[in-house]
Order: structure tokens, then sequence, then C-alpha cells
């Protein structure tokens, strides 16, 4: 399986990408310490989120990051 381009993602992919990379350069593990758990764990992986705009609103709804 080939891996794909930054470009040929789609919006929750990057979201998912981008935080990785941030989260390891930075050194933050992939728990609750994380500043953008919440993210990770809680909203992103929601079937119910389809664009950027949802995931924005549902963030600021339960007082995220």
């Amino acid at each position: 399986m080939s891996k794909l381009k930054f470009s040929e993602m789609d919006w929750k992919d990057k979201q998912y990408a981008a935080h990785y990379k941030l989260s390891k350069k930075r050194g933050w593990d992939f728990s609750d310490n994380n500043p953008y758990f919440e993210r990770f764990y809680i909203v992103l992986p929601k079937p119910e989120i389809k664009t950027k705009a949802q995931m924005k609103k549902e963030l600021k709804k339960h007082g995220y990051k």
C-alpha cells in the first residue's frame, strides 16, 4: 500500500497528520496530556462530523481548543 501525498488526503486525514507531526516535534505523547487530545480522540472520530466547520463548531460547543 502506498502512502498518500498530503494533497491527496481528505481534511480529517490532514488534521491527523498535522497534529501527529506537531505532537512528535514537541515531544507530546498521545494521551490526555496532549493539548490536542480532545480533537484527536473525541471530536474527529465522530461519524457525524463531515466538515471542518462542523468540527470547529463541536470543539467550541464543548470548550475544547
